[in-house]
């Protein structure tokens, strides 16, 4: 058994997911050259050339982006997708979003004898970039903590809350952007959120203040009956209602003294 886990090659990845927003409606042969725009991209950013000059990056094919799995430092990927968003403003037509995770990954070889990876690392940023929009840089809080040890990294990092994802699991988020780069506006998912919660709570304050206004009522019923009986002489049924409550409520003695 520990020969078979050894074998797995488990180890902390530094995710970044990318996703062209949109990219299912594009016609053919615009959905290839928005993808050869990316691929240009991410060769050119600094990060990927030395990952991969060390032997340290995993890239990905997506469908509609990709994943590249940094192996050397958790800023890689946050750097990258910087590098990526000022070349994104080249090309306006190249709606990106991201997501970055760490997390355990596993490198397993798919039937074409290629390197993958599989595992919550990668999961994970896919779910955390599901939750942004177009031009966002999201992180998991865990991403985000590592960072934060960096004094240059801090003013960059904003918090945005929770977020619920697949399988009712739910994730602490941070936006990543700067003054020209990145996307500062809350993601769609989490504004709807908030709204449903709002409404949520708003209808529960109606109905608190409507029970509220029910009990004033019904007190105020109450003792309009109280004192109508008192001039009649004749007891109310509530007062009755307090006298049995106190005969009930009075200790009762010991089952020995109440047999003698």
């Amino acid at each position: 058994m520990g020969e078979a886990h050894g074998n797995l090659g488990l180890e902390i990845g530094h995710v970044l997911f990318v996703d062209i927003v949109g990219y299912s409606k594009l016609l053919i042969n615009e959905q290839s050259e928005l993808l050869e725009h990316l691929k240009g991209m991410v060769r050119s950013s600094e990060q990927v050339r030395a990952a991969e000059a060390d032997g340290k990056l995993i890239r990905l094919a997506t469908g509609d982006g990709m994943a590249l799995v940094f192996r050397n430092t958790p800023e890689a990927p946050a750097q990258c997708a910087l590098d990526l968003a000022r070349a994104d403003k080249a090309h306006p037509e190249l709606r990106l979003r991201m997501g970055i995770h760490s997390g355990p990954i596993n490198i397993v070889t798919d039937v074409n004898e290629r390197a993958n990876v599989t595992g919550a690392g990668i999961n994970m940023a896919q779910r955390v970039m599901d939750c942004g929009d177009a031009g966002h840089i999201l992180l998991s809080k865990r991403a985000a903590d590592d960072l934060a040890e960096y004094r240059h990294w801090q003013p960059l990092l904003h918090e945005l809350g929770e977020c619920e994802v697949k399988h009712g699991v739910t994730l602490s988020l941070v936006n990543l952007y700067t003054d020209t780069v990145g996307n500062r506006a809350l993601p769609e998912k989490l504004r709807r959120a908030r709204e449903e919660q709002t409404g949520r709570n708003g209808e529960m304050g109606v109905r608190m203040g409507e029970m509220g206004v029910s009990v004033q009522i019904l007190t105020a019923r109450d003792a309009e009956s109280v004192s109508a009986t008192r001039l009649s002489g004749v007891r109310s049924p509530l007062s009755c209602w307090t006298t049995l409550g106190y005969l009930n409520s009075r200790p009762k003695p010991p089952f020995s003294a109440r047999r003698l």
